[in-house]
């Protein structure tokens, strides 16, 4: 990530002029980093820092564990800033405050509030403990569990797993597209959320890697994606007692959780958003995503950015795109409208809608899924 950064700000002019971050944007990012550090280790190691005795006297607050306060605050950042931009109902791109809120932007913002709040704090954190005849605020020390499906390797360890990961995910994505990451995922909701706030939204437009190498790079995400598959297979034959290896699961277990989920998924995926942009994790290391956009591709999703001959060539689209698209060079060349389009074919396209309302001449747009021709 460091050498993306680094090659990214050296091939790119814009990024050569000084940072002009405010000062109070300074010192944010001067507690920001050690307090996500700090935060993240305690949350997801506890036992490093005291006896598994001690945890729940040390780190619980008010008898309710690490996990229910991180997903508490959690959904409050994304509930509260989705719900203030539903609210507020002008456009959170661009720097025109009158202009509304798109319909579009309306039902993902909707999605992002509903998504966070029913189904990654109220049926995992809340509903359960109502049903439960114990007190509310009494919780036992469990250590955390890392199984994320955006893991893909749960999808060989249970029914449920597979038909999400393999089955349900794949065919959203011939349909919609990438979009379950900008309006259902909850490591989407964070990073949709915050790029739309007034630094998270400059760090998209400034910091996101947009250099051939940046793109290059997005095989990265292949790896990861080979490497859960691996871990998946492992797990599936362990469990089966077709093959045993005790110490291959092991090891593979240790990688996945602290190269995959904690140093890259946590400690980068959120604490190089101010130098990095809000979508790193989602571009470079995601295995989902990568299975998203293979699925994309090979099954020819319908999915597509479409541009119109109204183009001015202003370029506006490109520097709201969170995932480094060149969204400008599908749709002008050298200022002349080209009416190119883009999907999972040929990007790694999250269907944010970012490029598409930003733009003021209304030169691009979704092309509809069941009748091609026609676009939205």
């Amino acid at each position: 990530m460091l050498l993306i950064a680094y090659l990214d700000k050296k091939k790119n002019k814009r990024e050569e002029r000084i940072d002009m971050r405010s000062r109070t944007e300074q010192l944010f990012i001067i507690f920001f980093i050690p307090c996500v550090i700090g935060f993240y280790l305690i949350y997801k190691y506890p036992q490093w820092f005291v006896s598994e005795d001690s945890i729940t006297d040390v780190f619980y607050f008010l008898g309710k564990s690490t996990s229910f306060w991180y997903a508490s605050l959690y959904t409050s950042i994304v509930c509260g800033l989705a719900g203030w931009v539903v609210w507020q109902g002008k456009t959170p791109y661009g720097k025109d405050p009158s202009k509304p809120l798109s319909r579009y932007q309306k039902h993902k913002f909707i999605s992002i509030f509903f998504a966070q709040l029913i189904f990654f704090y109220l049926i995992p954190f809340i509903v359960p403990d109502l049903l439960d005849d114990k007190p509310f605020f009494a919780d036992e020390y469990s250590p955390l569990n890392k199984d994320a499906y955006v893991y893909v390797y749960n999808g060989f360890t249970s029914l449920g797993g597979f038909f999400y990961v393999f089955l349900l995910v794949p065919l959203s994505v011939w349909f919609f597209g990438k979009r379950y990451c900008s309006w259902f995922c909850a490591c989407g909701n964070l990073a949709e959320v915050i790029g739309v706030t007034k630094w998270g939204n400059r760090w998209v437009q400034e910091k996101t890697p947009r250099s051939n190498f940046s793109k290059k790079a997005e095989w990265l995400q292949y790896g990861f994606l080979v490497f859960a598959i691996l871990f998946g297979l492992v797990l599936f034959f362990h469990a089966w007692h077709i093959i045993i290896a005790p110490s291959w699961l092991e090891s593979m277990r240790e990688i996945q959780d602290l190269a995959v989920d904690l140093a890259f998924g946590a400690l980068i995926g959120i604490g190089a958003y101010p130098f990095l942009g809000t979508r790193i994790w989602c571009r470079y290391g995601c295995p989902l995503a990568g299975l998203m956009r293979l699925f994309g591709k090979f099954s020819r999703s319908k999915f597509a950015v479409v541009a119109s001959p109204s183009c001015k060539g202003l370029n506006l689209c490109s520097t709201q795109c969170p995932m480094g698209i060149d969204v400008a060079s599908y749709a002008h060349k050298d200022g002349h409208p080209i009416e190119g389009q883009f999907g999972l074919n040929d990007s790694p396209c999250i269907g944010c809608g970012g490029c598409v309302d930003i733009c003021p001449v209304k030169a691009l747009s979704f092309q509809k899924i069941l009748n091609p021709q026609n676009t939205s």
